[in-house]
């Protein structure tokens, strides 16, 4: 239909989309104002609270104008679009907007008079995927790029061939589509004594299935909902969340249940943790069901990382040779390797980047040139189109690019191929989310997570909570780039850079790649240590930036609107595409209650002039694609002065000529502090817009100079951009999605400076989303009631997943079914004992390893250690040994000690090795990316650990190691995901010994994404906990507006209100409010019972011990030799173990109200799960 429409009519596209918003307006209510319509688009159920959805067809009609219209959500987009509108000829336009009223009047249109049945078609199915075909190789001469040099390659006939990949049937609906699916236990034995009775056939290790099943119970939710009762039949129906208590045999049933589809016909999906479950789990179902039934979804980004983590896992395993390792079937996922690499008309000495592989990247000859555009663009960006790192780095026309002729025998691209025809995938979070479907198999661009819900029968997602949180990252990725101590990000790639360097001698810069890196970092670095500067010593300039949310374009808003006052939000002068408005989205963009129509005013067209020059500097701010030839020249200039020039006063001097410039034609009076102020104020924004630019540049080359400099591409968390694909799907973050950076001031070492100066932590932040979301949404994706085609059903399982008021591990779908483990198990696991061995130092004080400043917490963990296990000079038993005689089975004497980092793990484990009692007896754990010279990863210059170590995927190994009895790891590496269990199958550790209170960092920004996540998805449920600060739920809110705009106005308010309390609270322990205690108290509570399930597997008791003081500080000072004078109890406030205490109690108060909890059926719950934690808790003397 855009076709149609006269070419010269501008944006056709736009016409479009307002008069489809408008028609699902008049659809819904045509009394409604148009100029709320926005709120229709940003995933949240305005329109169901207001009562203009009130059905199913309603709610379809709302998701299909949500495919297509998501990038009008915002209200300054959508306004502008009306005005835009507005001003097309009245023979074009379909309705008559009423600019007093903001209603709009259907009118019949001249032109296109049957675009309503077009409207109406888009309102009720969704759009159809975009698609790009492959185009492939022919015989001949080709061009790729190896190290980012353009070299050849010759692809002989005989290499082509007609053979097209088959590719996945997106058409077909599923085996059951949509039909409930009951799943007998009964089946479910039969499946587990076939899979013993296969597993015996082929000689493999016996899993032991049948007396798994049998050792497992399944409770479900009663039809009056407020208990759960014993059932045989496990009933998937859409969603289903079934939690279970650690150790009840989820695992278990998620493997059962893959066996038990394929039998039956049908397509599943299983998410797991990491890629080596995805690998095991891959390898047991084709030992089984046969070798095709089987494919891992795996990522191309990290294929190399994994590679090198199973190589690193089999040498230390004792096959240290490369030539042992071939015979591994897991390489056959894993492949890496080019065959067009030995093609190449020249003899490399090096082999080809994985990253370089031309899979999708052969250049032909370069067509002729053309000055033809196409395209439509949306006219509501803020700038002129930052151009993407790729498309700066292309310096020509590459030619036409075709796919290499060989991808269908290709060894890497194995698991995509079978995956078309296998029945079980297995994926982790990660890849599900982020791959992309190979276009060589469909033309359709769609990812993985897609593809799988459009083909699979059931959906079993493993451990729920943890990928919540894993979603919630992947759409708002942070970072914290510098904070004081060692552990600063930018400080350690620094070293790390300088280190990898002077090891080679620098030959690493004879690469471009590296030497355009290296130009970046120091760009950064600079930058950054002038922003510290000017932030460490100016109260004023703190105040004005809003350090708790800035970034050059919130920045540019705030010197323009000083400069060239407007009486309204100013309009925008620039396109941009929808990328551009999904990832780069301007925190400085407000909702202002105030935005109108377009107001002039004397001075608009000079304010129209620098902002265009302020986005020509902020898109090249350090002039790599100059020279302009205008006066974005001088803001270049300038900021080469700030980086580069040692005299500061001259530097100002230039900035205010700059300044002047910039204000020619500004209506403002000033004098010599205004100008003062405002040069302080545009050289910080000038800096802030190199240090954005020049931090994108390091994360986009991260990749291509990772080998070289030898990175950790883990710690490239700036590399993550939330996918646009799903931007119909995830409703966007509560306060707008936004992009920047947070200056958070260090309090303790502020007030010990004397001069008043304010250090603090830089971090950065990128939120596009409620990630969570789409954990919720799974059943509903790929369905299409238009083509009568229903999602997957979805099996959310975790021993966690219900958490009370957890911001990070709560997921809101109700409960559906329990697991549980046999009664004769059960009665094993509440006999779990907690208790303390508070240690103290030489003047009778309580140690605590938690809250110490970084620089005095290895001298305090040695302290700890020494004091722990060393025997005194009497003979007496040490702590730690006394602890393992408490152990009554001699197969289990085995002590796991919990420290917070892999640093201080290394450092227990070696001082605990250099003791004649434990010397060989003590086990370190290290993480699987580790080099084999040295146990840490990205450490620079150590020596190899001085003790014996396990990598963390072997860790289930430990209990093969007759000589070892204690395992010293860091605690959220061994929080979940391994079972460690002895040849009974119980579990190998008998207690665990917590050294570190479980405490997050507290300048970990994703603290802050998980609380605005968690409150904004339980304000639209309804399920707003008592003592939230927020004034009313949603529901209310919306139908207390005047109209939906107004309503969006008020959500968005308090929104960022809520968002701007959690980026500046002080996120520790003692300075939490009464609620944030009680929700820091539930994601606590899910770490220590997580833990506490390695010790309980195969239904045994465990010991636990908290050794950190701050466990219950007023409990240990009145504990210590020479007890303190105050002999006060521990209250909530004090001590994390009582607060724990206090969460659960309500619900195993018998008199208490089930009404007064948010589900009835919420005490019934927490007793099945966490009663043995409860009981545990409350026979703690030390508490009483």
């Amino acid at each position: 239909m855009i076709d149609a429409l006269p070419a010269d009519l501008g944006n056709r596209l736009l016409l479009c989309q307002v008069e489809l918003g408008l028609r699902l307006l008049e659809r819904l209510d045509a009394s409604v104002p148009v100029t709320g319509a926005w709120t229709l688009f940003s995933g949240y159920p305005f329109a169901r609270a207001r009562g203009l959805a009130e059905g199913p067809d309603s709610e379809w009609m709302l998701n299909c104008a949500r495919h297509r219209l998501w990038p009008l959500r915002r209200r300054r987009f959508w306004t502008m679009a009306l005005h835009t509108y507005a001003t097309v000829p009245q023979r074009f336009r379909a309705y008559r907007i009423d600019v007093d009223s903001g209603h709009a009047k259907r009118i019949e249109p001249t032109v296109l008079p049957h675009r309503f049945d077009v409207y109406d078609d888009a309102l009720t199915s969704l759009p159809g995927f975009s698609t790009v075909k492959p185009v492939w190789a022919k015989p001949g001469t080709y061009r790729l790029f190896d190290r980012r040099r353009l070299t050849s390659v010759h692809v002989p006939g005989e290499l082509c061939s007609d053979d097209v990949p088959v590719g996945h049937d997106l058409a077909t609906p599923t085996t059951t589509n949509g039909s409930p699916v009951d799943i007998p236990l009964c089946e479910l034995a039969t499946v587990a004594r076939w899979m013993d009775e296969k597993e015996e056939e082929l000689g493999l290790g016996s899993g032991s299935w049948v007396k798994r099943l049998a050792a497992l119970r399944l409770d479900r939710r009663t039809p009056g909902g407020d208990d759960f009762r014993a059932h045989d039949v496990l009933r998937l129906d859409r969603l289903l969340h079934l939690v279970g208590m650690v150790g009840a045999g989820k695992s278990t049933l998620m493997t059962l249940v893959a066996v038990w589809a394929v039998r039956q016909g049908m397509h599943i999906t299983l998410v797991v943790g990491d890629v080596a479950e995805q690998l095991r789990l891959t390898t047991l179902f084709r030992d089984l069901l046969g070798e095709h039934t089987a494919a891992p979804i795996l990522g191309n980004t990290t294929r190399e990382q994994h590679a090198q983590r199973l190589h690193r896992r089999l040498a230390a395993r004792g096959a240290p040779s490369l030539f042992d390792h071939h015979d591994e079937p897991a390489f056959d996922e894993l492949g890496t390797a080019c065959p067009l690499d030995g093609l190449r008309d020249s003899r490399p000495a090096l082999p080809l980047r994985f990253i370089d592989a031309p899979c999708n990247a052969l250049y032909g000859e370069k067509p002729a040139p053309s000055l033809a555009t196409s395209g439509a663009e949306l006219p509501y960006s803020r700038r002129h189109r930052r151009l993407s790192p790729q498309e700066e780095d292309q310096d020509e026309d590459l030619g036409p690019v075709r796919c290499c002729p060989l991808w269908n025998r290709c060894p890497r691209h194995q698991p995509s191929r079978t995956a078309v025809d296998a029945p079980i995938w297995i994926a982790n979070p990660a890849s599900l989310v982020q791959s992309p479907v190979p276009k060589q198999l469909n033309p359709e661009s769609l990812r993985q997570l897609e593809l799988a819900c459009l083909r699979s029968d059931i959906v079993i997602v493993d451990e729920a909570d943890r990928v919540m949180m894993n979603l919630d990252t992947m759409f708002a990725p942070s970072a914290t780039l510098v904070s004081k101590g060692p552990e600063s990000w930018l400080d350690q790639l620094h070293t790390h850079k300088i280190h990898e360097l002077a090891r080679e001698g620098r030959l690493q810069l004879s690469e471009p790649d590296v030497v355009r890196w290296e130009a970046a970092l120091t760009v950064v670095s600079g930058a950054t240590n002038r922003i510290y500067q000017m932030l460490i010593s100016d109260a004023d300039l703190r105040h004005w930036v809003d350090i708790d949310n800035f970034s050059s374009l919130s920045l540019q808003g705030k010197l323009l609107a000083e400069w060239y006052p407007a009486p309204e939000t100013s309009t925008q002068d620039t396109v941009a595409c929808e990328e551009e408005v999904y990832e780069y989205d301007d925190p400085g963009d407000l909702d202002d209650p105030d935005v109108r129509m377009p107001e002039c005013a004397p001075w608009d067209e000079r304010r129209a002039e620098v902002r265009a020059l302020l986005d020509r500097f902020a898109d090249d701010p350090l002039g790599d694609h100059g020279p302009y030839g205008d006066d974005a020249e001088k803001l270049v200039a300038a900021i080469h002065d700030l980086l580069n020039t040692y005299n500061q006063r001259g530097t100002r001097r230039r900035v205010h000529t700059v300044l002047e410039l910039l204000l020619e034609g500004s209506p403002v009076a000033r004098d010599a502090d205004w100008s003062d102020r405002a040069a302080k104020r545009l050289e910080f924004s000038l800096l802030v817009a190199a240090l954005e630019q020049r931090l994108d540049r390091l994360t986009y080359l991260w990749p291509q100079v990772e080998a070289s400099l030898r990175l950790d591409p883990v710690n490239n968390e700036l590399v993550r951009r939330p996918p646009l694909d799903y931007a119909p799907l995830v409703p966007e973050s509560p306060m707008g999605n936004v992009l920047g950076f947070q200056y958070l001031p260090d309090e303790r070492a502020s007030a010990a400076d004397p001069q008043g100066r304010v250090t603090g932590t830089l971090r950065f932040f990128r939120c596009a989303g409620v990630g969570r979301e789409l954990l919720l949404s799974l059943p509903d994706i790929g369905g299409d009631r238009a083509l009568s085609r229903s999602g997957p059903h979805v099996l959310l399982m975790s021993g966690t997943s219900w958490a009370g008021t957890s911001t990070r591990a709560h997921v809101l779908a109700p409960v559906g079914a329990v697991l549980k483990p046999a009664e004769e198990a059960l009665d094993a696991v509440r006999k779990t004992v907690f208790s303390t061995c508070f240690l103290y130092d030489r003047h009778h004080k309580p140690i605590s390893l938690s809250g110490q400043d970084p620089s005095t917490r290895p001298a305090v963990l040695r302290e700890m250690i020494d004091k722990l296990a060393r025997r005194k000079p009497s003979g007496e038993q040490a702590p730690l040994e006394s602890e393992l005689g408490r152990v009554r089975d001699p197969d289990r004497r085995r002590a796991l000690l919990l420290v917070g980092s892999y640093r201080e793990a290394r450092a227990a484990a070696e001082q605990l090795n250099d003791m004649s009692r434990w010397a060989g007896r003590v086990r370190l754990l290290i993480a699987d990316d580790a080099e084999l010279e040295h146990a840490l990863s990205g450490a620079v210059s150590e020596p190899a650990p001085l003790v014996g170590t396990l990598r963390r995927g072997d860790v289930e190994s430990l209990a093969d190691d007759d000589e070892a009895e204690v395992l010293v790891a860091p605690l959220m590496a061994v929080e979940r995901g391994h079972n460690i269990l002895n040849n009974k199958r119980q579990a190998a550790f008998g207690t665990v010994l917590f050294l570190a209170r479980p405490h997050p960092r507290p300048d970990d920004l994703s603290l802050s994404i998980f609380a605005i996540n968690d409150w904004v998805t339980r304000l639209v449920r309804g399920r707003r906990a008592p003592d939230s600060r927020t004034r009313s739920a949603f529901d209310d809110l919306v139908t207390g507006a005047s109209d939906l705009d107004h309503a969006g106005r008020v959500f968005r308010r308090e929104a960022r209100a809520e968002w701007g309390r959690l980026l500046a609270r002080r996120y520790s322990y003692s300075a939490l409010t009464t609620a944030e205690r009680r929700s820091f108290a539930w994601d606590q509570l899910v770490t220590i019972w997580q833990v506490i399930g390695r010790l309980v597997r195969g239904g045994v008791p465990a010991r636990v011990v908290f050794v950190d003081a701050k466990f219950a500080p007023r409990a240990a000072a009145a504990m210590a030799p020479v007890p303190a004078r105050s002999r006060r109890a521990d209250t909530a406030r004090s001590s994390l173990l009582v607060n724990l205490r206090e969460i659960l109690a309500p619900y195993f108060d018998s008199s208490a109200d089930r009404t007064e909890f948010a589900d009835p059926a919420d005490a019934v719950l927490v007793r099945m799960l966490y009663q043995p934690l409860y009981d545990a808790l409350c026979g703690m003397k030390e508490l009483r």
